[in-house]
């Protein structure tokens, strides 16, 4: 009954464009703006010796290893003032007060 239409092939160009930032290559859809293929750049390949090497990799688990103490810190703190919030909304509840209607009551 309804005039049926074909629907014609749309052309999808593609941009190809390079990240300013880090040179990886990226293939961009125009209709979106979604990046449909990121290719990174591929790193220069170091020359060090084994003790260069192992001595980064000291540093980097050492650093790993403060920032997870530090991150225990945090967690630590974000107990406490927790306790301290609902400790300071404790005092200052009415006790004199009905409770607050319950939505399941409402029905």
């Amino acid at each position: 009954m309804g005039v049926e239409k074909e629907l014609e092939p749309q052309e999808t160009t593609k941009i190809a464009a390079a990240c300013p930032d880090c040179g990886a290559k990226l293939t961009i859809d125009p209709k979106t703006g979604a990046v449909l293929w990121h290719e990174s750049k591929q790193a220069p390949k170091e020359n060090r010796s084994i003790k260069e090497m192992m001595a980064d990799l000291a540093q980097k688990q050492k650093d790993a290893q403060e920032r997870v103490e530090r991150e225990k810190e945090v967690l630590k703190d974000q107990s406490r003032i927790l306790e301290e919030r609902v400790k300071e909304a404790l005092k200052r509840v009415d006790k004199d007060a009905p409770p607050p209607a319950r939505p399941i009551d409402l029905d």
